[in-house]
């Protein structure tokens, strides 16, 4: 997989070097998140799939990549929705500020997020927490805030009932929690940081959303596009022994307006017809489903270029 990455990132230098050839320009996370690695995987399918040259580009949180699409300095951009929708709309973290430069392009698969406890913790559920040490605030990271105020409502809780604990990001939490600072963990379901957390603290457990009935409609107050989803339990996955619903949210491409619809139509069309590369790329791919790949996204209309596509294809559901 490495491989893949390091000669998407490779091919992606290569195009924007291409004498009188247009570069479109793809926001995404820096280097080294998985965000980051997806696009370059993305940039590569797209070129070896059509005519159009993509360029990966690197912004050092949320906020940046947004600004660079909804300003034009981007044309593409891979994100959560629900964080793209709220800058859309002005809602959120851009309450009054909203940029409408901002549309679907394609709908490539759903995150899923969790919450860990220690495996010898004594807490069992999310109502558990109560009064326990948990991350908060997320300075640098500020998309995460809505995740976890969702989960906790979803258990029946409100960061009122806990210790707030403030963090800057994910990473920087996992490692408070490993050090023994927090009693919760928070981070994508499959990631190797989990998988590291686990081996340090003695083994995880994931707190359940089985037995929970109210919690989807909960959860979906803070934002309409979470979803629960399934994981199961696997060996690339800490801390999960039991199949477990999950909080989900969809990554998907977005795209600025001014995007010319045949390039937005050329751009979904190599991605949708071209999963094997996709997942040769990056394992987080082989839950996209082509034919989910043309949803409608509640907040975020969709780019007519990419509705084209979709309608052609008999998968629009507009």
């Amino acid at each position: 997989m490495l491989k893949s990455i390091r000669a998407a990132s490779l091919t992606a230098a290569a195009f924007a070097s291409a004498a009188g050839a247009q570069t479109l320009g793809f926001a995404t996370l820096p280097p080294g998140s998985i965000l980051h690695a997806q696009a370059s995987v993305i940039a590569k399918v797209v070129h070896d799939n059509s005519k159009l040259q993509v360029r990966v580009i690197g912004y050092g949180g949320d906020a940046p990549i947004l600004d660079a699409v909804n300003t034009q300095q981007a044309d593409f951009l891979l994100l959560d929705v629900g964080e793209i929708a709220d800058a859309y709309k002005g809602e959120g973290n851009w309450k009054g500020k909203p940029k409408p430069n901002l549309r679907t392009a394609i709908t490539m698969y759903g995150s899923q997020m969790a919450f860990w406890v220690k495996k010898e913790s004594g807490i069992n559920s999310i109502a558990d927490l109560k009064g326990k040490r948990v991350p908060s605030e997320w300075v640098q990271q500020t998309a995460v805030l809505p995740h976890t105020t969702a989960l906790l409502n979803a258990g029946g809780i409100t960061y009122r009932d806990v210790v707030k604990v403030p963090e800057v990001n994910v990473v920087r939490a996992a490692d408070d929690f490993k050090a023994g600072k927090l009693d919760l963990l928070f981070f994508a379901v499959g990631a190797p940081k989990v998988a590291e957390v686990a081996a340090s603290v003695g083994g995880l457990r994931l707190l359940p959303m089985n037995k929970l009935p109210d919690a989807e409609r909960r959860m979906k107050k803070v934002r309409t596009e979470y979803y629960f989803s399934t994981v199961k339990p696997a060996p690339d996955i800490a801390g999960v022994d039991q199949p477990s619903r999950v909080q989900t949210i969809d990554v998907v491409v977005a795209v600025n307006p001014h995007v010319k619809n045949d390039v937005v139509y050329q751009f979904v069309k190599a991605l949708r017809e071209n999963k094997k590369s996709l997942v040769e790329g990056h394992p987080n791919f082989s839950r996209f489903d082509e034919k989910d790949a043309g949803k409608r996204q509640p907040r975020l209309p969709h780019h007519p270029g990419a509705v084209k596509y979709f309608k052609e294809a008999g998968i629009w559901r507009g």
